[in-house]
């Protein structure tokens, strides 16, 4: 499962302003997401509890196909109300399982659905806070997202992704790979980057 599949945006404009606007920009959303330490820790988080419930799942799965193969052993043997009683119970648990399987896996109500939704919300709307911030301190009167498309032909010039990205720390976001590099703190090697300052426009353009 692919994190950046599974995230639902609002909308193909993350501004106000309309298309006759003089300053444009655009984002790649998905990529500013899968940028985030969190949106790692979420995608972990996910994964563990899809395989926890796929546990479940099998375990379910070995118990009816235990069920049915004493029930092929012992069919003979059986009156017709046991062995009745046997298949009902088979039916049941395969019932149960069908109704598990669409708790926790359904693509839009599922628990590992909600879940998802759960945590990444918060994100996404800090997210959206540094992009409102870039508009505003640039003075973008509109600015568009790319990854909900597929622009024929754009000018790179427009692209914003390395200012959001710049902008990451002012919401609380902390990029990935940066709360501990190399022994030292997320704040020393901050201060290493503001000696650079290129590491953010690589990021940007990855």
């Amino acid at each position: 499962m692919r994190l950046v599949l599974l995230i639902s945006l609002t909308g193909v404009l993350i501004a106000s302003g309309s298309l006759h606007s003089q300053k444009i920009g655009y984002i790649d959303f998905q990529y500013l997401v899968t940028q985030v330490q969190a949106a790692q820790d979420i995608q972990t988080e996910l994964q563990r509890l899809s395989a926890e419930w796929t546990r479940e799942m099998e375990a379910m799965q070995d118990t009816i196909e235990s069920l049915e193969k004493d029930l092929e052993s012992v069919s003979l043997a059986l009156s017709k109300s046991g062995r009745d009683m046997l298949i009902q119970n088979i039916e049941e648990r395969r019932q149960k399982m069908r109704t598990y399987r669409e708790q926790r896996f359904s693509p839009v109500s599922g628990d590992l659905y909600k879940k998802q939704q759960e945590l990444l919300q918060p994100l996404i709307d800090k997210i959206k806070k540094a992009v409102d911030n870039v508009r505003m301190k640039q003075k973008y009167d509109v600015i568009f997202d790319i990854s909900t498309g597929n622009p024929v032909s754009i000018d790179k010039r427009l692209d914003l992704t390395a200012l959001i990205l710049e902008e990451f720390s002012s919401v609380g976001l902390t990029l990935k790979g940066q709360a501990v590099q190399g022994g030292k703190s997320k704040e020393e090697d901050a201060g290493k980057k503001d000696n650079t300052g290129s590491d953010f426009e690589k990021e940007g353009k990855k």
